[in-house]
Formats: structure tokens, sequence, C-alpha cells
């Protein structure tokens, strides 16, 4: 049942009820005539719901936030609801257990986007071009508007997008991989790394859900580029606290890199706009290289209002890989 059912809430709508991020609030389920509402903090809302839900009903909604809007999502029926099942959930399947635990592995999806291979991929369908220019931004003319597109069309948000009522803005990353997995033969080695790279994204997906139950954000993507490797990219913030104290971001990126080697990068930025990095490079030249930009980097943070207060560059691989980004399943520490 959870996540089955979402409502979408424009900002004023969120204020005028009274709700915060994470919240979890209970609403009840009234007729109106011949259609059903949703009646939270004395207030309706359309219910897009199915039909097994009845006039009546008390159903448990978590407030949830993401780069989407605001909306609340079904997580359950209340425990004093008038048709709450006296049965026990019935247990996960087989297919969400896999998902849960899968092991720690490369990433397959970040492999099948390394530089050059959409356009290996996207011979296999029609329209590769637009789907080229729409999925693959340019590491030489990054912004902060691509990354935010990359993460929307990442394939974490395709059913949150359909259950909110969102149109989708052409294919995902996960739409394309399945898209794609129609086309090759059944026995194509390909075949096996694109169910491989489809269970990467849903196991993500999974983390991102679990992280929200615990009033957390963590985001786990890949993002691809027409004229570079892709970048694993992983966001998390920690629960929110009551304290006067902000929550710090956690960005962990992940790369490999033709001319630079294999590189991470580790940022922690707090809520007042301070940014610790630490920077891992195997390389003795790249690591020297990084250090004398510094600098540079420091400027070009300032201009968005950030201030650097540390940088360490390493010359070493990132130390172990539960603090890397290998793949999902992973446990990483956001703390060292």
């Amino acid at each position: 049942m959870e996540g089955s059912a979402s409502i979408a809430l424009t900002q004023p709508g969120a204020k005028d009820l009274g709700l915060k991020d994470g919240q979890i609030i209970q609403a009840v389920i009234a007729a109106r005539g011949a259609l059903l509402k949703l009646i939270v903090n004395n207030k309706e809302l359309d219910w897009p719901g199915s039909s097994r839900f009845k006039p009546g009903d008390k159903l448990d909604f978590r407030v949830e936030t993401s780069i989407f809007g605001r909306s609340l999502v079904l997580i359950g029926r209340s425990s004093n609801s008038v048709n709450s099942p006296s049965s026990p959930p019935p247990p996960p399947s087989p297919r969400l257990l896999s998902l849960m635990h899968r092991p720690g592995q490369p990433s397959i999806l970040a492999g099948l986007l390394k530089l050059g291979g959409f356009e290996a991929l996207g011979a296999q369908i029609s329209g590769s071009e637009q789907l080229g220019a729409n999925l693959l931004p340019s590491m030489a003319k990054l912004s902060p508007q691509m990354v935010k597109r990359g993460l929307a069309s990442s394939g974490l948000f395709g059913e949150q997008q359909l259950a909110a009522g969102v149109a989708p803005q052409g294919l995902d990353i996960k739409q394309l991989l399945r898209s794609l997995l129609r086309s090759v033969p059944l026995k194509s080695v390909l075949r096996a790394d694109l169910e491989g790279a489809i269970d990467e994204v849903e196991s993500r997906q999974l983390e991102s859900l679990q992280a929200q139950q615990s009033k957390e954000l963590s985001y786990s993507f890949v993002l691809p580029f027409m004229d570079a490797n892709a970048v694993e990219v992983e966001l998390y913030r920690g629960a929110l606290n009551l304290s006067d104290e902000g929550v710090d971001w956690v960005i962990n990126l992940h790369t490999k890199s033709p001319g630079l080697g294999e590189l991470w990068l580790k940022t922690t930025l707090n809520s007042a706009a301070n940014i610790e990095m630490v920077m891992w490079a195997p390389r003795a030249d790249v690591a020297e290289r990084a250090r004398e930009a510094a600098s540079e980097l420091e400027y070009e943070l300032q201009r968005f209002g950030l201030n650097l207060e540390k940088l360490d560059v390493l010359n070493a691989p990132r130390p172990s890989l539960s603090e890397g980004l290998c793949g999902s399943g992973q446990v990483v520490d956001v703390s060292t």
C-alpha cells in the first residue's frame, strides 16, 4: 500500500494546511456526491486513490518534499480505521528483498553510460539523437540547472511523478533502459547489463524511500555526459532536528576520467554555506594540479555565496569501499 497514492500540494496549499516536511498526518475519506474527497485538517482535497478505499476510512500520510514540490504520500491505514485489516501485512516479495539487499558492486549504469556508451546504446532505438540532447549535458558547460535536470531524469522519480499526476518530460534513464531491454535479443550480453542497470536504479529508489521514512534525504544516481565519462553522485542530508542548528548536506562524487584517472570527491555543506572538501586522486600529478587550483575553486564558490573552509587533496584512492560509491547496498560513512 505504501506509496501507492500521492497527492501533489502547492506551496500555499501546504502552508494553509500547516504541513511540514516529514510530518505524519491522518486524513479521512468523505463522500461528496459521486466524488470522494480527502479531509485534512478540516480542508478538502481531491482524492485520486483507488476504489478499495471507502468513505470513513482513516489514512496516514507522510509529507514529502522532492525536486517536484511537496506531496502527501500514503503510508497506510490508521490503526483505528473502520476498515483496518485484521491480518498482518504480507511479507516482502523476493524481488523487493533482492533489491533491498543487492550486493555492493561497481556501477553497471556508469559503465553503460561512459563516454561514447550512450551512442552505442542509442543505435538500438529510434530517436536516440533527441534522447541524447535531453539526457546528456556537456561537462564543459555544466551548470546547477543541468545537475537538477540530471537528477530529475535519473529514474528515481518516475513512479512518484505518475502518482502525483505530474506529466513526464520525456524519457528518464530507467525508462530508456527498459526501452532498450525490449529491443535487444534475449541471449545478448547487453541484455544482462541492462537488467543489472535497472536493478541498480530501482535499488537506489528503495534506498531513497527508506531514508525518507527516517526523515532523511538520500539520492544516489548516475549523471552521464556527452563529452566525459559518467559521474556517480550521492546526495545525503540527515534528519532535520528541532534545534537552531541546521543539518549538513554531504555530496559524494566518483568518476573515471580518461585524462585524470579515477577520482573521488566528498563535499560537506553546512547551513551557514560553509564547505569542506576531500578529494582522492591516485595519480600524483593530478593531486598536485588540484592543490594548485584551490584558490581558483575558492573564488568560483564565492560567486555562488559559498565559503571554502577546508580542502584536503589526498594522493591515494578513497580508502574503503564502504565510503565510496561502488553500487547500491553499500553503507556510506558520511561522518568522516
